[in-house]
């Protein structure tokens, strides 16, 4: 095999809005001089693969190999590639490419990269984040990927499969949020609790915060608790509930892909609070209004904050490791659950029609 040819492979592609994925072949393109090509073993589904599945956020092209929770192991070097090796098992993110240039990319933030990262597998539809061809690379659904070196993340060892997979993604976006404002002592709201809200909690505690998990219901409470919240509250959804949690918080971090007002969440911030949105929701229920007079003279923010970039993806994953047994130790249902990729279509409508009761996560495997 010829690293500068094309190279054909298979994979599980997504032909159209809302299809089902069908296995079939696709064509890589040549190995760049500064590309590893890895096989991959592992890819965790997350609900954004569902979103571009259905192009929910209007960015997606089609036909797109989805996966962006990728572990694989390396098989090629490209002649330019110098941190890397043959045998190396690795982890692909969100992103596979930046300009490297900028501020942002020089601190490997790239995630913030002044000319806008690229996506793994976005295309021209996703304006700045897609801007080579998306069926030229594609997602961890492939069996073989090309990437550049730096966003292939070298897994520390020791680091279990079905914890560092939901991680690279869901991980990575609640990361850089704690990182960017919480510290000893600050007092946290995680409101939503799912993947990343349980994510968020772990690494909200880890950083020192004050952390209450933030629900619709009690039937987290528990489970809650168990994985390091210091409180709970069974508030969202109920205006009331919500009141008596008045000034309480120094960050509140709302993981929910679902819209709302956004007044009762900034009541329940002190006085320079921040609101911190990772969730996203539909296009068509995007907006949100809040009066200037309350934001100026309480100087709360309101602010986003999306995945993470090479050096805070390290950092994360290595914290992760260090701490193993914070992140093996979930409740049994909140377990990650390993199926065959040729289940792939099953366990998305599962994640999709919220039947996924056993788990928040499927991880599939090759």
């Amino acid at each position: 095999m010829s690293l500068d040819e094309p190279l054909v492979t298979q994979a599980w592609v997504c032909k159209g809005k809302g299809e089902e994925l069908v296995f079939e072949d696709i064509t890589l393109p040549p190995l760049k001089a500064s590309e590893v090509q890895l096989d991959i073993q592992y890819c965790g589904l997350c609900h954004t693969d569902i979103h571009m599945k259905d192009n929910d956020w209007g960015i997606s092209n089609y036909p797109v190999v989805l996966g962006h929770e990728g572990i694989g192991v390396i098989t090629e070097l490209g002649d330019a590639v110098k941190n890397l090796k043959k045998g190396d098992t690795v982890g692909i993110t969100w992103i596979r490419d930046s300009c490297s240039s900028c501020g942002f990319c020089m601190q490997g933030r790239e995630n913030l990269c002044a000319e806008g990262y690229q996506g793994t597998y976005l295309g021209s539809n996703a304006a700045c984040w897609g801007k080579v061809p998306y069926n030229e690379t594609g997602g961890c659904f492939s069996k073989i990927m090309r990437i550049e070196e730096r966003f292939a993340i070298k897994l520390p060892s020791g680091l279990a499969p079905e914890v560092a997979c939901p991680l690279i993604c869901g991980g990575g976006t609640v990361f850089e949020a704690v990182v960017d404002y919480i510290e000893s002592g600050t007092r946290v709201g995680i409101a939503s609790i799912g993947g990343l809200g349980t994510a968020a909690i772990k690494f909200a505690k880890l950083f020192g915060g004050h952390v209450t998990a933030l629900s619709r219901s009690d039937s987290k409470r528990q489970k809650c608790l168990d994985v390091g919240a210091n409180e709970f509250y069974a508030c969202l959804g109920n205006p009331d509930a919500m009141k008596e949690l008045s000034g309480k918080f120094d960050l509140i971090i709302d993981t929910s892909p679902a819209n709302a007002d956004i007044g009762p969440y900034m009541d329940m911030l002190k006085f320079n609070g921040t609101y911190c949105r990772v969730g996203i929701p539909l296009a068509n229920d995007m907006a949100f209004t809040f009066s200037y007079i309350p934001l100026i003279f309480t100087q709360k923010k309101i602010a986003g904050s999306i995945v993470t970039g090479t050096t805070r993806m390290k950092r994360m994953l290595q914290l992760a490791a260090d701490e193993h047994k914070i992140f093996e130790d979930d409740p049994e249902e909140w377990k990650t659950e390993i199926v065959s990729f040729d289940q792939v279509n099953e366990v998305m409508g599962k994640l999709q029609e919220g039947k996924n009761d056993k788990s928040y996560r499927y991880l599939l495997k090759w």
